[in-house]
């Protein structure tokens, strides 16, 4: 099987789902980019290496991280602090990854998610899907790494 946009989405929507407790409403992913754009948002990366080169890019609303977390450790949003915020969602980003790597061809291994300030979209991209909480905006995107 490989990695689409449809694929992509369901993972996202399941883990989000399952482990928080939260619906995503899909989205057209353009359009929150540029939303992105103008706002404080956090960025985790998880880097794929071995027969797939490349990484997985999640990236939401300061709101939609607050919510996340909330959920996950079930508290008020005013009850967190900024390393639990990144930790959660760190840790979403990692089963989302994880999940991918099952389709991918070949073996690959994750890296650690790392929080950044901005990814340089330096491959292709090869899926990308974006959602919607409570109107927060979230994408995600899978990048292969050109050699």
């Amino acid at each position: 099987m490989s990695v689409s946009a449809r694929n992509l989405g369901r993972i996202v929507r399941t883990i989000w789902s399952t482990q928080l407790g939260l619906e995503l409403e899909e989205c057209e992913s353009e359009t929150l980019e540029h939303r992105l754009a103008h706002e404080e948002t956090i960025e985790i990366e998880v880097k794929f290496s071995g027969a797939f080169s490349g990484a997985l890019v999640q990236r939401c609303s300061h709101q939609v991280s607050i919510m996340a977390a909330s959920c996950a450790f079930s508290t008020r949003n005013g009850d967190l602090g900024s390393t639990e915020v990144r930790d959660v969602l760190a840790e979403i980003a990692h089963m989302t990854a994880g999940n991918l790597k099952t389709i991918l061809p070949g073996h690959s291994e994750l890296s650690f998610p790392n929080t950044v300030d901005s990814v340089e979209d330096t491959g292709d991209l090869v899926a990308e899907a974006g959602f919607e909480l409570q109107g927060e905006p979230l994408t995600v995107r899978l990048i292969s790494q050109n050699d």
